[in-house]
C-alpha cells in the first residue's frame, strides 16, 4: 500500500466494517471542460482476494483516430480501468479536487458480486462504453454498479422521487463561471434538458449520487434499517470554491451581449455611409446568426445528441438570416425576414405554453439583435 492511500485508510481505521470493503469515491470539480461536473470511482478493498483496486469509468483517449469526428456526432467511446489507488488519489489531489470516500455498508458476498460487475466491465473486451452526457457517463454507471450490489434498491428508492433540478439547470449552475462555455452548452441544449428528471435521472452527476447514498438506509442483519455509509470522511479538501447550489440568471453577460450585438446589426445605418462599409456590420452578424443555427439544425437532425433535439433556439439563430445577404429587399428576402420574424414571436409566445424551453438569457442576447438586424433591413439603409 502507497503512502496517500494508507494514509486515507487510517482515516477509517475505527469504522466497524468487514475486510471486504467498498468506497465510493466522490472527486470534486476542476476548470477544464471535461472536469466541470465532478467525477466518482467505487474503490474495492478484499485482502483475501488480493483486490485493492479504484474502479473508474471516466476515461477517453483524445489522440484515437476519429475522436473529433465522435464527438460532433455524439458517438463517443468512454472505457473503464482498474486502477492502483495510489495512482488514482494523487492525480485528483494533484488537480485540486476535493476527494469524498464514503464507507458502504454492503456484506461480504454483497461486495464480492460488485466486485464482480466491475471486474466484468473493465475487462479488455468489455471495456468500452458509448457515451451520453446525461443518460449513460461515467456518473451513470457507478449508480447502476450500486444498484447492483443492493439488489435494485437503489432505482427502486429514487425512480418515483423528483430531481431537485432538472438536466438545464445543474447543467448551467456548474458551468456559469465560463462563460464561453456557458453559452456554447445553453445553445445546443434542447427540450430534452427541460424535461422534469427522477432522482435516479439526476445521478448522471457523482455529487447527486454521494447525496443519495449518504441518505439511504438497508435492512439491518439482526432487523430495522441501518445507514447504507458507514463512514463519510473528505481525504483531500480543494482550495476551489465550492459550487453553486442553483444557477443565476447571467444579466451582465448576456445584456452585454444583447448591446453589442444590437450594434453590430444597427451599424450600418448608424455608423457608416459607404456601402462596403454599411454592409460589414449586418452581414457580419448574419454570418454568425446563420453558422449558429445550421450548427443547432445539425446537433438535432444529423446526430446522436439526445439533448439537443427539439432546440427552439433555432428561431433565435435562424439560418434564414442567410438570404439577407444582399440587403436589396426583394421578395425572396421578404418572405425570409417575415419567417424570421415570426420565428422570433413564436420564441416569446412558446413560453406561455406547457413544455416550453428554457432559453431566456438568449431571448435577452438575440432578440434585440435580430430586431435590430431586421430594422435595418426593412428600412433599406443600406442601398
Amino acid at each position: 500500500m502507497h503512502r496517500f492511500a494508507a494514509i486515507c485508510l487510517i482515516l477509517f481505521a475505527a469504522s466497524p466494517a468487514h475486510s471486504q470493503q467498498a468506497f465510493l469515491m466522490t472527486y470534486g470539480t476542476a476548470e477544464r471542460v471535461e472536469e466541470q461536473f465532478g467525477h466518482n470511482a467505487i474503490w474495492i478493498r478484499d485482502p483475501e482476494r488480493g483486490v485493492d483496486s479504484i474502479y473508474n469509468f471516466g476515461f477517453f483517449d483524445f489522440d484515437k483516430p476519429g475522436f473529433y469526428r465522435e464527438f460532433l456526432f455524439g458517438e463517443m467511446i468512454y472505457f473503464a480501468l482498474a486502477r492502483d489507488p495510489e495512482d488514482e488519489l494523487s492525480y485528483y489531489r494533484r488537480r485540486d479536487r476535493t476527494i469524498r470516500a464514503q464507507l458502504l455498508n454492503l456484506s461480504p458476498e454483497a461486495v464480492r458480486r460488485l466486485t464482480g460487475w466491475l471486474e466484468t466491465r473493465v475487462a479488455p473486451a468489455n471495456r468500452d462504453f458509448a457515451y451520453d452526457y446525461f443518460l449513460y457517463n461515467c456518473s451513470t454507471r457507478i449508480r447502476d454498479a450500486l444498484d447492483f450490489a443492493l439488489d435494485g434498491a437503489l432505482r427502486e428508492a429514487t425512480v418515483d422521487e423528483p430531481a431537485r433540478l432538472d438536466y438545464r439547470a445543474h447543467t448551467r449552475r456548474m458551468v456559469q463561471d465560463d462563460p464561453l462555455l456557458y453559452v456554447g452548452i445553453e445553445a445546443g441544449l434542447g427540450r430534452p434538458a427541460d424535461r422534469p428528471r427522477s432522482r435516479w435521472e439526476e445521478m448522471f452527476l457523482p455529487e447527486v449520487v454521494a447525496e443519495t447514498v449518504g441518505d439511504m438506509t438497508v435492512a439491518a442483519s439482526a432487523g430495522g434499517r441501518e445507514p447504507l455509509v458507514l463512514a463519510d470522511r473528505v481525504l483531500y479538501q480543494s482550495t476551489r470554491p465550492p459550487d453553486p447550489e442553483r444557477p443565476e440568471f447571467p444579466w451582465m453577460l448576456f445584456g452585454g451581449l444583447a448591446a453589442l450585438s444590437a450594434a453590430l446589426s444597427a451599424a450600418p445605418s448608424a455608423l457608416f455611409r459607404r456601402r462596403a462599409l454599411a454592409l460589414a456590420g449586418a452581414r457580419l452578424w448574419l454570418v454568425f446568426v446563420t453558422a449558429g443555427g445550421l450548427l443547432l439544425a445539425f446537433l438535432w437532425l444529423a446526430t446522436d445528441h439526445q439533448a439537443a433535439c427539439s432546440n427552439e433556439n433555432l428561431l433565435l439563430f435562424n439560418p434564414l438570416a442567410a438570404l439577407l445577404w444582399r440587403f436589396r429587399g426583394g421578395r425572396l428576402e421578404r418572405i425570409a425576414a417575415a419567417m424570421i420574424g415570426t420565428g422570433l414571436m413564436a420564441s416569446v409566445l412558446l413560453k406561455f405554453l406547457p413544455g416550453a424551453q428554457w432559453n431566456h438569457d438568449l431571448l435577452l442576447w438575440l432578440l434585440p439583435a435580430q430586431a435590430a438586424l431586421l430594422a435595418v433591413w426593412k428600412s433599406k439603409a443600406v442601398n
